[in-house]
């Protein structure tokens, strides 16, 4: 009788230490994964800029690699930009953004949310005149990066307006000047259709486009309108949508 109840006494002094040692292992499991994963979620090196090279001004990149690059203009607006930002983030594309000085007051969030979304920051002068002044150009560099962290290495000209003393203004603040070759015509008049703009970029865009359209000031409702089908359609072909400096192979700037 007193055997037996020794007996069961180990028994359950048993069950208990197996109990104990499976919950420990399982708890140990979990703290490995939840380590784990944290490690995988680390945030990315943030990005602070990019390094010119190469021609001081690009209407296009390589022909030969099936890349395109898609630009927006004149940003960021509360109209627009955040829209645009949606459309570009259910297709998983990154573009680049060409910033309008005068418009970052309000709208920092906006461009630390084009930031950390993957897209690009570049400049598009301070209040949009033609043929810029080092001050027009400098002053919205400043901005960007006092907003971000980004120094921007790539400037657009208001109305696509450029001479040689321009490249020269701009390439002295370590900038490239970007053009385009296809024009979605989305700031070419007020109301311009989707099928306008749509038809516009998808019978020009080849491997290597630089593409021309809008976040900015203006009734830019056809561009929303024609992003989501465009994205489409340079997908069935093959052609995948970059930022700029990647279609230029130009280095990017990380920092901790």
């Amino acid at each position: 009788m007193i055997g037996s109840r020794r007996q069961s006494s180990w028994v359950v002094l048993l069950a208990a230490m197996l109990i104990a040692a499976g919950a420990f292992a399982i708890q140990s499991a979990q703290s490995a994964r939840a380590v784990g994963a944290g490690r995988s979620a680390a945030p990315q090196p943030q990005l602070t800029g990019c390094v010119p090279k190469g021609a001081r001004f690009r209407e296009s990149g390589w022909r030969g690699r099936r890349w395109v690059a898609l630009t927006f203009d004149g940003g960021p607006t509360s109209q627009y930009t955040s829209k645009v930002l949606a459309q570009l983030r259910k297709a998983k594309v990154h573009v680049t953004f060409f910033i309008r000085g005068q418009f970052i007051d309000g709208h920092t969030a906006l461009l630390r949310k084009e930031l950390a979304e993957g897209h690009e920051l570049a400049n598009h002068s301070y209040s949009h005149p033609h043929f810029p002044g080092s001050y027009e150009i400098s002053r919205t560099t400043k901005l960007i990066r006092d907003a971000t962290g980004y120094r921007p290495c790539l400037f657009r000209a208001p109305y696509g307006s450029v001479d040689d003393a321009l490249f020269s203004r701009v390439r002295r603040q370590r900038m490239l000047t970007i053009g385009w070759d296809v024009d979605s015509w989305d700031s070419l008049y007020d109301n311009v259709s989707k099928s306008t703009i749509y038809s516009r970029v998808v019978n020009g865009a080849r491997p290597g486009s630089i593409i021309l359209m809008h976040d900015g000031e203006g009734s830019h409702q056809g561009t929303l309108q024609a992003l989501g089908p465009i994205l489409r359609n340079l997908k069935r072909r093959h052609l995948q949508v970059v930022p700029v400096s990647k279609l230029l192979g130009l280095r990017q700037r990380t920092g901790g």
